[in-house]
């Protein structure tokens, strides 16, 4: 079982080397491999109140890799439990799934989705039940046809590029035979196919990246699933001359409460005018996880190296930020 990702990168010389090195060579791709790698056991079952037979279907297994999503399973999984729903006279299946009864948002990777529902502990078999119709759609984007997923992915991917470089533009010059390529690794959770494209839209170098394409997604107490994208620096201060950005300094920033290391004052007191600054914590607080790939992601983990070493297929990184139960 992993359980840290504290020894995956290689620590940097200093940030003023970093940043003028190719970016293609800071790629580390055996860290990539183990990271991006891994697969889950899904067992599938038909949701009670939609069995239209006598007795219940047995559930379907899927293994599947992390990096996929879900729509690419739905022909498979429509295809075995067919003949046991109810007919719907010429339209069309609503099929949408659903772990715990939250429904699950197909447009993310599988993996992330497992790192906000249940964090790094997965079960195996870890159990979905599918639904042929009544899909929340105040919760889930609509989905009719596969070309749905297509261009959300590849959307994403775009956005990615421009937080990095600015411009999509790199990508629109991405000649459509390799858009295509990209696609189809894509499709077939080809982290090595798939890097090849990538590696073509890189930044030259970090001083030469404008941001780093960083979604967190936080679970917690009437929170629901809630996906965050906010710029994510290179360095702290935004400027090649400062330190590395880390995973810390990227969350005291996104939710300054969750990292405050603020102390009271002596005796109670308010606070001096030279004290006003809030230092940030060196750990998250007790309960809280932050996952990655089924991993726990130390706080020191340079922004950079995430991005080029733990990015999905959409060219994000997906961070899970899992806030423990109040009650």
């Amino acid at each position: 079982p992993m359980s840290s990702a504290s020894s995956t990168g290689r620590a940097p010389s200093t940030p003023v080397d970093l940043a003028s090195a190719p970016l293609e060579d800071l790629v580390e791709e055996g860290a990539r491999d183990r990271l991006c790698g891994g697969k889950v056991l899904l067992r599938v079952r038909l949701a009670c109140d939609e069995v239209a037979w006598v007795t219940e279907p047995a559930p379907l297994f899927l293994l599947v890799p992390r990096l996929s999503y879900l729509p690419f399973y739905f022909e498979e999984v429509e295809e075995n439990f067919k003949s046991y729903i109810p007919p719907l006279m010429g339209q069309a299946y609503q099929i949408w799934f659903d772990c715990n009864g939250e429904p699950l948002r197909w447009h993310f990777p599988i993996g992330a989705l497992c790192d906000v529902l249940v964090g790094e502990e997965v079960p195996i078999p870890l159990d979905l039940t599918v639904h042929f119709r009544g899909c929340p759609t105040d919760e889930l984007l609509p989905f009719s046809r596969i070309g749905d997923l297509k261009n959300v992915v590849m959307s994403a991917f775009r956005q990615a590029i421009f937080m990095q470089q600015g411009s999509a533009r790199p990508f629109q010059m991405l000649p459509m035979k390799k858009q295509q390529r990209l696609w189809d690794a894509i499709k077939s959770a080809d982290l090595a196919a798939c890097g090849v494209v990538q590696r073509l839209l890189l930044c030259p170098t970090l001083k030469r990246c404008q941001s780093l394409a960083v979604r967190l997604h936080v679970r917690g107490p009437g929170l629901g699933h809630t996906a965050v994208l906010h710029p994510a620096p290179v360095f702290e201060g935004g400027a090649a001359g400062g330190g590395l950005a880390t995973v810390r300094s990227f969350l005291a920033t996104v939710l300054p409460p969750l990292l405050s290391a603020e102390a009271p004052a002596p005796g109670g007191g308010p606070r001096g005018v030279a004290e006003e600054a809030t230092p940030v914590a060196s750990a998250l607080p007790p309960g809280i996880e932050l996952v990655s790939h089924g991993l726990r992601i130390p706080l020191d983990t340079p922004l950079y190296w995430l991005a080029l070493n733990a990015a999905y297929l959409d060219h994000f990184v997906h961070l899970a930020l899992r806030l423990p139960r109040t009650d």
